[in-house]
C-alpha cells in the first residue's frame, strides 16, 4: 500500500499545485464574475475548491449532513488571501491524515450521509476528482470570461 499511497499523495500534491497557481493569478474583481445564472460565482467555486480536501476528509470520517452544514459555515474563506490559507491548511491537514493510515485504515469502509460506501482508499480517489473536476470548471470559466491561467494541469 506504500506504493499507491504515495502515488496518491503525489497526484494530490499537483492538483492543489495548480489551485495554487490559480490563486495567485485571479484578481478579487474576477471573483465576483459569475458567468452563468444560477450558478457558482468564480468566488463561491474556488471557496468550495479550496475546502474540499478539508470537508471530503470530514465526510470520509462519516460527518453528518449538520456537521458538514456547520463545516462549511464556519470554515468558507471569502478573500483570495483566506482561500490561499484555507487550500494549505486543508491540504496538509489531509496528507498528514494519509500519512498516518495503516494498510487497515485504508481498506476500511467509511459511509457518506448519503450512502455511498466505500474505503479510505477510494475516498481519496474521489477527493483528487473532485479537485481536477472543478479546477477544471474554474479553468474553461475563467478562460472564458477572464484571462487563460498560466497552470500546469497535468504532468
Amino acid at each position: 500500500m506504500e506504493a499507491h499511497k504515495q502515488s496518491l499523495i503525489h497526484q494530490l500534491n499537483l492538483a492543489v499545485q495548480s489551485i495554487r497557481c490559480i490563486l495567485e493569478q485571479v484578481t478579487e474583481q474576477q471573483l465576483d464574475l459569475q458567468p452563468m445564472a444560477h450558478k457558482r460565482s468564480l468566488r463561491d467555486m474556488l471557496a468550495h475548491l479550496t475546502l474540499i480536501c478539508a470537508a471530503d476528509l470530514h465526510i470520509m470520517n462519516e460527518a453528518t449532513q449538520t456537521d458538514m452544514d456547520r463545516f462549511y459555515e464556519e470554515h468558507t474563506p471569502h478573500t483570495i488571501e483566506e482561500m490561499k490559507e484555507t487550500l494549505a491548511d486543508a491540504h496538509q491537514s489531509l496528507v498528514e491524515a494519509m500519512r498516518s493510515w495503516s494498510e487497515e485504515h485504508w481498506l476500511e469502509i467509511k459511509t457518506a450521509y448519503w450512502g455511498v460506501a466505500y474505503s479510505r482508499f477510494e475516498w481519496m480517489l474521489e477527493i483528487i476528482l473532485h479537485l481536477a473536476h472543478h479546477r477544471g470548471q474554474l479553468f474553461t470559466l475563467l478562460c472564458e470570461h477572464a484571462a487563460e491561467p498560466k497552470i500546469v494541469m497535468f504532468e
